[in-house]
């Protein structure tokens, strides 16, 4: 077992509620206040480095590479959704982008080890279990961030428009989700990925992945729908998402 060497980690952000960006946020006339990362065990303040600086380097310095990861391609966004307790810790660990099998295992481990180490989130100033996202990029290339940044949206891009030719013009949705799957994995948050392999998802029979990518895309604004019409109107599951996008 050694430590990733030429791992990238960048563009994190806590996210908390339906996906509200921001440490601080007014949530229905309710003031949030997000969990932050310290770094330090039992905590009673916030360091001087900012909180997204110090989860970085510590998962830099916590994740350990498995030897027998070699078959993986380790390069893609991961995503983890976990709650921050009252008491600063972090449990209920899930998955919402896998880069790699044997990768999410080893963010979720490092993630156990920072228990005492978040000063929790509030609501009206008083502490508060709290859920939220922490996106990252694995990267093994040695570019810079903006690079890597630059190659993830390329990818992705290219996968979202060959997903798009895979659907509409050969009517392969199997092929299709594949390809929409692969962009999903460089950008999880991109929009018309989301909406696509929704798509795709409930034509092959899985509703429960539909609308989870849809509310997923719901929860990030929404989407203007009248570029889509034309190529969607006809698609099953299309009158199910304009129901989750119009709640």
């Amino acid at each position: 077992m050694k430590t990733i060497k030429k791992i990238s980690i960048f563009a994190i952000s806590m996210l908390i509620a339906a996906f509200a960006f921001g440490q601080n946020q007014k949530v229905e006339e309710v003031e949030v206040s997000a969990p932050q990362f310290t770094g330090i065990k039992n905590a009673a303040v916030i360091q001087n480095e900012l909180p997204n600086t110090l989860i970085k380097k510590f998962l830099k310095e916590n994740i350990v590479y498995p030897e027998d990861a070699a078959k993986c391609k380790i390069e893609g966004t991961e995503v983890v959704k976990f709650t921050v307790t009252t008491e600063g810790n972090a449990k209920d660990f899930r998955i919402i982008n896998s880069v790699c099998p044997m990768i999410d295992e080893e963010v979720i481990n490092a993630l156990t080890l920072t228990d005492g180490m978040w000063m929790p989130g509030t609501k009206n100033g008083k502490p508060d279990d709290m859920t939220m996202e922490l996106p990252f990029v694995f990267s093994t290339a040695s570019n810079s961030v903006e690079s890597i940044h630059e190659i993830f949206t390329e990818k992705a891009t290219k996968y979202f428009v060959e997903g798009n030719q895979t659907l509409f013009e050969k009517k392969n949705v199997k092929k299709a989700l594949k390809l929409y799957d692969k962009g999903v994995t460089y950008l999880p948050y991109d929009k018309g990925l989301l909406m696509a392999r929704g798509i795709c998802r409930f034509d092959l029979g899985d509703k429960e992945g539909a609308i989870e990518d849809w509310t997923r895309l719901y929860n990030l604004g929404g989407a203007d729908m009248s570029e889509f019409v034309t190529l969607l109107k006809d698609m099953k599951g299309y009158n199910e998402m304009l129901a989750i996008l119009k709640k």
